[in-house]
């Protein structure tokens, strides 16, 4: 399963989308069928296990720091408590970086991912869980759950950005 979340906070004019794994395989399949065009900034939390989260920048975003504070926090949110262990503290650092950036290979585990790039790896930090935004979060989640590597495999050979927005609103509207 992929859940597909929703970011937009109060005072944000533009709706971002989130996208997590339910667990390490679907992580290795959102590392294994993405593309560039889909133009996401991964996180993670630093030294923990955790979910992966992805975030897909806008159209005329090129980098993490043209996107606004309050969706980056809500990334960085959904990520720690997506950690057991990051979950139960009040501060845990989390990495990030562009999607184009992971590396993994065949003898990695699932889950597992390394880097082309250090320098491109990037900290932040995360602070005391705030469930309102959490929750809020939580009312926009939307499952993928049958085909998904199918889906995913075909959304990779269209090398549309657009594909899972696409998808999602006909799912929204059948």
């Amino acid at each position: 399963m992929v859940y597909f979340y929703d970011s937009a906070p109060l005072g944000v004019a533009r709706k971002y989308q989130l996208v997590t794994g339910k667990d390490k395989f679907e992580n290795d399949m959102l590392i294994k069928w993405g593309y560039k065009e889909l133009n996401y900034v991964w996180f993670h939390a630093d030294k923990y296990s955790s979910g992966h989260v992805y975030l897909k920048l806008q159209h005329d975003e090129k980098s993490l720091e043209e996107v606004p504070p309050e969706v980056i926090n809500d990334c960085l949110q959904l990520c720690k408590s997506m950690s057991i262990q990051g979950n139960k503290m009040n501060q845990c650092t989390i990495i990030h970086t562009p999607w184009t950036n992971l590396r993994k290979n065949k003898f990695m585990k699932p889950g597992e991912v390394s880097f082309k790039s250090l320098q491109r790896v990037r900290r932040m930090e995360s602070f005391a869980r705030d469930q309102p935004l959490l929750n809020r979060l939580t009312k926009t989640r939307v499952e993928l759950a049958e085909n998904v590597e199918e889906i995913l495999h075909h959304a990779k050979k269209t090398k549309d950005g657009d594909f899972f927005y696409d998808i999602l609103m006909t799912t929204a509207e059948g």
